[in-house]
């Protein structure tokens, strides 16, 4: 009895030194540990311990992101066909989602995801849902006009080079393509650029790209008399709501007779190319004019 007295502090002393290596070992590598850790402790507890399904997948060095990307991208087109996304702030959210799973590739170069690694994650990916959610506000807000006017300019040359628009044709889009950025930047001026003014933008460049002539084979285009028909209907629609004045249908319905007359005294002879061109832009003034 008397030795194994001797023996206990010898024991206990011993016992203090290894707890404080192992503490000084744990302090040294006390990110590593707690990842590990946290490996482990995710694979057997994930669900009960609260920790997100995408946690869990970074746990086990997968990556989550990337897997969901097609499912995010198919709840952006759901948004747009609802009409609670845009068209330009879904391509916004399909870039943002696109630099999330690169940044999660570049986490996961080293075989593992650190606890910050998932924060930062975790909070990018809550926003951008968020947002999404939200139906994207102030994602439209940007000048996607004018940034896509390099790639407008190479699409005319093309037009041009394969006579599908004659030269005179290929100067009016252009200049109808400077004033389309400069009723951007005016909608902008306020700092963002509400729903209506982002569709207008739309319908403008739409009419654009239809004039261009080189998107996909599509329903042949409304004939100018068909446009004016709808467009009497529209006109009479805004009238009745108030967003169109009395005096305003008046003057509109007063130029439409003019293009109506127009357009039949263009179906008597073979009108030129700058003269249809003519009658399109005096269309889609009036329909600008209505829509507002």
């Amino acid at each position: 009895m008397k030795k194994i007295t001797r023996l206990a502090p010898i024991a206990t002393s011993a016992l203090l030194i290894l707890s404080a290596g192992a503490a000084q070992a744990q302090s040294t590598n006390n990110q590593t540990n707690q990842d590990r850790l946290g490996a482990i402790v995710g694979t057997l507890f994930g669900d009960r311990l609260g920790l997100s399904a995408m946690d869990q997948a970074w746990l086990r060095a997968e990556r989550p992101l990337r897997t969901g990307q097609t499912q995010f991208n198919s709840r952006v087109d759901q948004g747009v066909r609802s009409g609670s996304i845009s068209s330009s702030a879904s391509t916004r959210l399909r870039a943002d989602y696109d630099g999330l799973v690169r940044l999660e590739t570049q986490y996961a170069a080293d075989g593992r995801f650190s606890a910050n690694e998932r924060a930062d994650l975790n909070a990018r990916y809550s926003a951008l849902i968020q947002t999404l959610d939200a139906g994207a506000p102030g994602y439209a807000d940007t000048d996607a006009v004018a940034q896509g006017r390099a790639d407008f300019e190479s699409r005319i040359n093309a037009a041009v080079n394969a006579r599908r628009i004659t030269r005179t044709q290929a100067t009016q889009l252009r200049t109808d393509y400077q004033a389309l950025i400069q009723l951007e930047a005016r909608y902008l001026a306020d700092g963002s650029i509400s729903a209506n003014e982002r569709a207008d933008l739309d319908t403008r460049l739409d009419a654009l790209d239809a004039r261009l002539g080189d998107g996909p084979a599509t329903t042949p285009p409304a004939t100018p008399r068909a446009r004016l028909t709808e467009l009497e209907t529209s006109l009479a629609a805004a009238e009745r709501s108030g967003s169109v004045t009395r005096a305003d249908a008046a003057d509109i319905r007063v130029e439409m007779g003019d293009l109506v007359r127009l357009e039949a005294a263009f179906g008597k002879y073979s009108a030129s190319a700058d003269e249809r061109s003519y009658l399109d832009r005096r269309i889609q003034d009036l329909q600008a004019r209505v829509r507002r």
